[in-house]
């Protein structure tokens, strides 16, 4: 229970199935705006592609659902009406199988197997596979006759991000080696942007290359399959890269990609998550004294310092030492002193009434204060997926009461 932890997350699973039903909203009415159809300019001419009616929420719930715990989230995603689930390893894939037999749900992993072990773990655990090199066709082709069975697999596409994916100069030489009767039943076409946060232009000839590419395939008589560029941050900066599915994960967890807090679609979200911390000891010390290691603070008033429960050992980054606000009975509060690893403090000098036993708020809301991630990250330079997949396994994991 909260009681006996210094700090913990509540995760609130009626904001996550919100969220779900706020995306798939945002989704369907693009889709009905846009007809279906893309255009995109290619030297002098114009291809059209009929994207068609499908258009797949696919919730990505790796790195333990960005730190809201795979299993339950995926639970709750899957009482809201989602059937599709993207995670990074095989690992993640076959813990949520694992965790959940109760429930049929289909699953892809965004690493590509590299042995035949893990193709045919794969098959075992009914996860769906990234083909994103030549060779690694031929050993998909490989272990599905070595298995006597059909593989479910999809292609992935490097149109600039230069991670995974065949390149558009390797098309030709895939479309060689390609047989259509191969045992393999292929589940849909896709990329990864690289700056759809940042750069739209950039992002907007992604998807040029990227269709421009599945049409190439198609020529060469690669099947009709489900295609798909989007994550968050493209769907909401780049509406022409919905196609027949979106690839979803920080809009599920109520946080809003980088740069992007202004969108519409984001303040209609709630975060799925908030982070707690007990008030552990409070002292007051003399102007001039310094707090935590490196004395890094020295008060410049006689201060109340309130130490909290919490620190970078629990995920709570120390670079954020001397910046961050923290909600404490109402009113945000800044954190002085080093960041150490089990602890750090706040000026609590203006909430004389703050006493041991206290619950501070690190992230989500308290009364009229909020500290949402996506400030720190900010602070930090960084993405709000970072500081919340750093969170720490002795952190204390609590489903929220009454969805607060």
């Amino acid at each position: 229970m909260e009681r006996s932890a210094s700090n913990w997350l509540e995760l609130d699973w009626d904001a996550l199935q919100h969220n779900v039903r706020v995306v798939q909203e945002y989704i369907g009415a693009l889709a009905h705006t846009r007809k279906h159809v893309v255009q995109v300019q290619h030297n002098i001419y114009v291809v059209q592609y009929n994207i068609g009616a499908e258009h797949t929420l696919w919730a990505v719930v790796k790195a333990d659902a960005y730190g809201h715990g795979a299993v339950q989230a995926t639970d709750a995603l899957l009482q809201a009406g989602v059937t599709h689930f993207i995670v990074a390893s095989l690992a993640e894939a076959v813990e949520l199988r694992e965790a959940l037999p109760q429930h049929a749900f289909r699953l892809m992993t965004l690493y590509p197997p590299t042995t035949p072990d893990e193709w045919r773990a794969a098959a075992e655990y009914a996860v769906e596979s990234v083909i994103d090199s030549l060779e690694g066709y031929a050993q998909a082709c490989e272990t599905a006759q070595q298995l006597g069975r059909a593989l479910p697999v999809h292609l992935e596409l490097d149109t600039g991000m230069s991670r995974l994916g065949l390149t558009p100069k390797e098309i030709p030489k895939f479309l060689e080696q390609f047989r259509a009767d191969a045992p393999l039943i292929w589940q849909s076409v896709f990329t990864h942007f690289a700056c759809a946060e940042s750069d739209p232009e950039f992002t907007r000839e992604q998807l040029r290359l990227f269709l421009e590419s599945v049409r190439r395939l198609r020529l060469g008589a690669f099947p009709k399959t489900p295609v798909h560029a989007a994550a968050s941050a493209g769907l909401l900066t780049v509406p022409d890269s919905l196609l027949n599915a979106v690839r979803c994960g920080l809009l599920l967890y109520g946080i809003a990609p980088t740069g992007l807090e202004a969108h519409p679609l984001c303040a209609q979200l709630r975060p799925a998550l908030s982070w707690r911390a007990r008030v552990i000891s409070v002292r007051t010390i003399p102007k001039g004294q310094g707090v935590s290691y490196g004395a890094r603070f020295r008060a410049a008033r006689p201060t109340r310092v309130a130490t909290l429960g919490v620190g970078y050992a629990d995920g709570y980054p120390i670079r954020l030492t001397n910046r961050a606000p923290i909600a404490l009975r109402g009113k945000l509060v800044p954190q002085i002193g080093r960041v150490c690893m089990d602890m750090l403090m706040v000026d609590a000098t203006d909430l004389p009434e703050v006493q041991v036993g206290d619950v501070a708020t690190l992230v989500g809301q308290d009364g009229a204060a909020c500290v949402r991630v996506e400030t720190l990250a900010r602070l930090l330079e960084t993405t709000p997926h970072e500081l919340t997949t750093r969170l720490g396994k002795r952190v204390a994991r609590f489903p929220a009461r009454n969805g607060v």
